[in-house]
């Protein structure tokens, strides 16, 4: 993932408290990636909402106070949101559903002790899934990027991809979005803890990258798939203090607004 995109992303389920301060942000960064041409990417940090953009073309606007996130894709031109209730309704939806298959996880669990003990190993290594091959290890040095200083860090996912990345906890973070985002990330927890063994796996995922703690200033992933090896690039170029403009909030002229995959799943 890009450098705010995975950001994002971990952020709905435990952002980590970064250094506080009162003033709005305005994040600038540079994109680049042997496959597209380089870009120019800003992002916002308000006191109670979040607008982070992607290389991808997609941007994610969290308002964790009003309880929903805005996910827009700007090659379709279209927007869905998702609410907190959507999250709740997910919740409910999912501990009924496991409590359906409990009778069956049962059974699946009782064949499995009849398995020779590698097979065991490998049945439960499939199951915990992604996250058993996720690696995170803090990487040696420091470096300073757009005036902060950051550590580095790498993330591996098996011979797939490795992510080299710089964390800054100097950055000054308005402390009210911090404490709002809190309640929003119990409501996506909780979503989660209903999914059984994902719940599992989200949970590892979690304790893993519990060490990462700051924002993102520089990442670089190289991901190798069916024989093909790719590099993505992002970088802060710029940090700017201070009020946000009322239009850095809204959603671009003409976009569609569509139903959310979570609305789908009903």
């Amino acid at each position: 993932m890009s450098v705010l995109s995975r950001a994002a992303v971990l952020s709905v389920l435990a952002l980590p408290p970064l250094a506080v301060g009162a003033e709005d942000l305005t994040i600038v960064s540079k994109a680049t990636s042997d496959k597209n041409t380089p870009q120019v990417l800003t992002s916002y940090i308000s006191s109670d909402k979040i607008r982070m953009a992607t290389a991808e073309g997609n941007e994610m606007m969290a308002e964790p106070a009003a309880g929903k996130f805005t996910i827009i894709d700007s090659k379709k031109k279209e927007y869905y949101v998702v609410t907190k209730q959507d999250l709740q309704a997910l919740s409910t939806r999912m501990a009924a559903r496991m409590k359906e298959m409990e009778p069956k996880l049962r059974q699946a669990q009782e064949e499995m002790k009849n398995l020779p003990p590698e097979m065991q190993q490998k049945m439960a290594g499939m199951m915990g899934g992604f996250a058993s091959a996720v690696n995170v290890q803090k990487g040696p040095g420091t470096r300073t990027i757009a005036g902060y200083r950051c550590d580095n860090w790498t993330v591996t996912v098996g011979e797939i991809s490795r992510t080299e990345e710089c964390l800054s906890a100097d950055v000054p973070f308005p402390p009210q979005v911090w404490e709002s985002y809190k309640e929003f990330a119990e409501t996506m927890k909780n979503a989660m803890a209903a999914m059984g063994p994902m719940a599992r796996g989200m949970n590892q995922m979690q304790e893993k990258f519990k060490d990462m703690k700051g924002l993102p200033l520089a990442s670089t992933t190289t991901t190798k798939v069916l024989g093909r090896t790719s590099t993505s690039s992002q970088e802060v170029t710029e940090i700017r203090k201070g009020p946000i403009p009322a239009s850095a909030w809204q959603i671009p002229a003409g976009y569609k607004l569509v139903e959310s995959p979570m609305a789908k799943m009903k």
